[in-house]
């Protein structure tokens, strides 16, 4: 039969297709022949063969039909005609009250109005008439705007949140047959109070589409253009969609990794299992998501499990709390009990329970189980997944009935940490998950192709372009994560509209140079410590050689030396690369945060490089000195306290600052008291003022004063030794962490 595609969600691999036969066929991305689903568009004309399971008719065995010259050229003369505002002729409006159809009027001089759409019945009480709109050019370059619109007109006094629930309803009945934008909607209300009611509700669901919201009264006059485009440009450039921290659970704004998340869905297809593993942020829950979005459509039962709730079970219940969410998706009651479920039960009930689920819904199942760490052996907060047992009877059934089952159950595991699948033995007992899955579990980084498509996606719809060379910078500066880029691109955003440049704006270099420092200082070393605890909490090694590669204190043979397993976990991780056992970062971001944060632990210094690490530390701990001693000599002194200041001077000196006021005394511009004098002070009044406030012993205090005044510009020019910086940073170090207890 032949067809043409009609809709095509290419990043979930599937789509549909119009038959001859004016049929709708759900087809997914495994059945296609002779193209990939990334060189299919909306128009494209197939050939396929055709079945029906259960009332849905779907397409197999397709082949794309690649069109003559002519008929190329027709299609591209097509696509270039520009789009105005206006009505199509063939509108039926009919089902419109007088009202709504006067405001689609007035909407034709902002649109071209395509389809009169119908009346909506939602519940008993709720009815919402629609129609689609195409933006123009103007719209389509200022909003990245290129698919019809969805206005959905509210003829209610009071705007209630069910109207968003007529948009949805509107994708479902027309995603077969328009290509209707599903980033934006126009919402059309008789209350007053609509524009602030959607912003109350967008503060509260960040990933929700956007909504621009009119009056009917804002839309009763003859030509509101202006309007229209100012309320466009304050709801799209005002919103910052660079800006989520929760995974991603819409499509509308996932973006990169379509192929892997393909690769994931064959080999569930093929009965294989595999592995997701990533940094913190990486996108791991948002994968999971997107599968879980893919398969509900087709006829796999996909259930999505965060191991931090199955952790509060045993093994034998966890097994139970599975099959009961599957249950629900085949809507069926569930005959077992979660107390029928005991450890000389629960494997058997199990298979039980799965065989008769296959019969019933004759669906393939596929299990995700999300933060795998929180029932993995020695990670776990449970004492009984953290010993081993569950994890080990637990993972035997779940394999068990794996190889039992053939096609019909697989199942994917993701987490930061992978030792649920890389430890042999837990506590004796063989790991059921030892070289069960696919060695390269980790998640890819981003290419430059994912980035432009991301931020010039996201971009596009807040008036932001980034041109080739700042997304290559993008990709290398923060290693291809997609969580990094997305939040420099809001830094980004942000520099725009503190500068007050008019929308949209093109993203150069001279823009991007400007924004880093400002990122670095803010916010790039929050998120750079909030990613690497995957390797403070459970790879303190791999965490000390990433310390030491950023410093360049390794050589080649330190780096041969090292555990293949550590190098592979950096590496999978998207962390550093490595080219023929040469070693480098991948994200440049982290390599500057980690050398600037542990510079002190430096190798291989120059003599310059020593003083200038003495000083800079010296004049950085000064200050807080200052501000102790300052502190400890008021509180316990009272009005006496300058006098003690006073007593520890030199007699020059106190004949010179004795005018002084007592704050003024501790002023370098006023007065010269500076790190030894500090010393001498604290040393003189310890018992009284400092013995309480240090955790070390005043011998200890006063050993770490000396090694650091030996080490002075004016008293000790010559070289330093390697042991004598190291004496020094050990004593400073050791003061460091005295004086920033005192802060804390």
């Amino acid at each position: 039969m032949k067809g043409n595609i009609t809709y095509i969600k290419k990043h979930n691999g599937y789509g549909f297709i119009v038959g001859n036969d004016k049929i709708d066929y759900f087809f997914h991305y495994s059945q296609l022949i002779n193209c990939k689903i990334d060189s299919l568009y909306e128009g494209d004309l197939v050939e396929f063969e055709n079945i029906k399971k259960g009332d849905k008719f779907q397409a197999i065995s397709i082949y794309k039909t690649y069109k003559k010259i002519d008929e190329l050229n027709r299609t591209n003369s097509m696509k270039k005609q520009k789009t105005t505002a206006g009505i199509n002729p063939m509108f039926k409006g009919d089902h419109f009250s007088v009202e709504e159809r006067k405001i689609i009027s007035v909407l034709s001089k902002t649109f071209y109005i395509t389809n009169g759409g119908s009346t909506l019945h939602l519940g008993k009480t709720s009815d919402y008439r629609y129609c689609l709109v195409k933006p123009t050019d103007f719209f389509g370059e200022q909003f990245n705007l290129t698919r019809e619109i969805t206005i959905v007109f509210s003829d209610y006094d009071s705007f209630e949140p069910r109207t968003l629930d007529a948009i949805s309803e509107i994708y479902k009945r027309n995603e077969q047959k328009f290509r209707i934008d599903k980033i934006c909607s126009i919402i059309v209300s008789k209350d007053c109070s609509v524009v602030e009611k959607i912003h109350d509700i967008l503060k509260h669901d960040v990933e929700m589409q956007v909504i621009i919201p009119f009056t009917f009264s804002e839309l009763s006059i003859s030509d509101q253009t202006d309007l229209i485009t100012h309320r466009f440009r304050t709801h799209f450039y005002d919103r910052d969609l660079f800006a989520f921290e929760s995974p991603l659970k819409k499509d509308i704004y996932f973006f990169g990794r379509r192929e892997y998340i393909h690769e994931l869905i064959n080999r569930h297809n093929s009965a294989e299992n595999s592995g997701v593993f990533g940094l913190r942020r990486s996108g791991k829950t948002s994968i999971l998501q997107a599968i879980e979005r893919a398969l509900n459509i087709t006829d796999s039962l996909c259930i999505f499990l965060d191991c931090q709730d199955l952790y509060h079970y045993s093994w034998n219940k966890s097994l139970f709390v599975i099959i009961k969410k599957i249950y629900s998706l085949i809507d069926k009651e569930l005959e077992n009990t979660i107390e029928l479920y005991t450890e000389e039960n629960a494997n058997r009930l199990f298979n039980e329970d799965l065989q008769l689920i296959s019969k019933r819904a004759s669906n393939d199942i596929l299990l995700l189980f999300d933060e795998i760490e929180q029932i993995t052996p020695e990670l776990s907060l449970n004492e009984n997944w953290k010993t081993g047992h569950d994890f080990v009877k637990f993972w035997q059934t779940i394999r068990s009935n794996f190889h039992k089952m053939g096609n019909k159950f697989t199942f994917i595991i993701a987490g930061t940490n992978p030792s649920a699948i890389e430890t042999v033995s837990f506590n004796g007992h063989p790991n059921p998950l030892y070289n069960q899955l696919k060695s390269d579990s980790y998640i890819a980084p981003f290419d430059v192709e994912n980035t432009k498509e991301m931020v010039n996606k996201l971009g596009g719809y807040m008036g932001l372009s980034f041109n080739d060379i700042v997304c290559a910078s993008l990709t290398q500066d923060f290693g291809g994560h997609p969580y990094l880029i997305r939040h420099f691109c809001s830094a980004v955003n942000k520099y725009v509209l503190d500068n007050r440049m008019s929308k949209p704006v093109e993203i150069k270099n001279a823009i991007y140079n400007k924004v880093m420092p400002t990122f670095v200082q803010n916010s790039a070393d929050n998120y750079c410590q909030f990613i690497l605890t995957v390797l403070i909490d459970y790879y303190p090694e791999e965490n000390k050689f990433l310390e030491e590669l950023a410093l360049e204190n390794l050589s080649a043979e330190d780096i041969l030396n090292q555990n293949p397993l550590l190098i592979s976990h950096l590496v999978g991780y998207g962390i550093i690369e490595n080219n023929k056992n040469v070693l480098d970062f991948r994200i440049e971001i982290l390599k500057n945060y980690l050398s600037r944060k542990f510079s002190y632990k430096k190798l291989c210094l120059s003599t310059d490089e020593k003083w200038a690490e003495i000083s800079e530390r010296r004049n950085r701990i000064e200050p807080k000195l200052r501000i102790i001693v300052k502190n400890q000599l008021k509180a316990n002194y009272g009005g006496a306290a300058k006098q003690k200041v006073l007593e520890s001077m030199r007699q020059i000196l106190k004949d010179k600052y004795s005018h002084l006021t007592y704050t003024d005394l501790f002023n370098t511009d006023k007065c010269e008291i500076y790190f030894s004098q500090l010393g001498k002070m604290i040393e003189k009044n310890w018992g009284q003022c400092f013995k309480n406030l240090f955790s070390k012993s005043r011998q200890v205090i006063m050993s770490y004063f000396t090694i650091i005044n030996n080490l002075r510009s004016d008293c000790h020019a010559s070289e330093i030794t390697d042991n004598e910086m190291d004496s020094f940073r050990g004593a400073m170090s050791s003061l460091e962490k005295e004086v920033d207890n005192y802060f804390l």
